[in-house]
């Protein structure tokens, strides 16, 4: 499946799906998937549907992450599930839709490192969402999310 076109897209003509991961670090080869969230939106920005999966995980969650995040352990054993159903929820979820994670490099890079080790045949068609908040929103110090939540009043 083709990663949406960055022309072929605006934002307010058609449905789309943003997608968020956590992970307990930095490196797609040496850390992992904590969590998987999307939601799909309409043309209107309106909600259409949400999933989010807790992703069992095979090391511990460092303190920090687990104070930065609220992922735990003990969260992650009792409702977390298997990576690969995980990917696989989050692939239909997304599947067809153009889809966008803020700094997608990160999320993609875990998304597509973690599909390739689970032997699965399909990448994440992320595009990043700060070009196009970018161009939404211009003029703007910062592009990080809290500033973008106070900018489209978003909790």
């Amino acid at each position: 499946m083709k990663a949406a076109s960055k022309n072929a897209f605006a934002f307010g003509s058609t449905s789309f799906c943003l997608v968020d991961i956590e992970t307990t670090g930095l490196s797609p080869q040496g850390h992992e998937i904590t969590e998987i969230a999307a939601i799909r939106v309409d043309e209107r920005f309106g909600i259409v549907s949400e999933m989010s999966r807790l992703v069992r995980t095979t090391q511990p969650v460092p303190w920090h992450i687990t104070q930065l995040t609220g992922i735990s352990d003990a969260l992650l054993r009792t409702k977390g599930i298997e990576l690969r159903r995980a990917l696989e929820e989050t692939w239909q979820f997304v599947e067809g839709t153009p889809s966008f994670a803020h700094n997608a490099r990160f999320d993609r890079g875990f998304l597509d490192a973690h599909a390739e080790r689970s032997a699965m045949p399909f990448r994440f068609p992320l595009e990043c969402s700060i070009p196009v908040f970018k161009r939404l929103i211009p003029g703007r110090k910062g592009y990080g999310l809290p500033v973008l939540a106070a900018a489209l009043r978003v909790n």
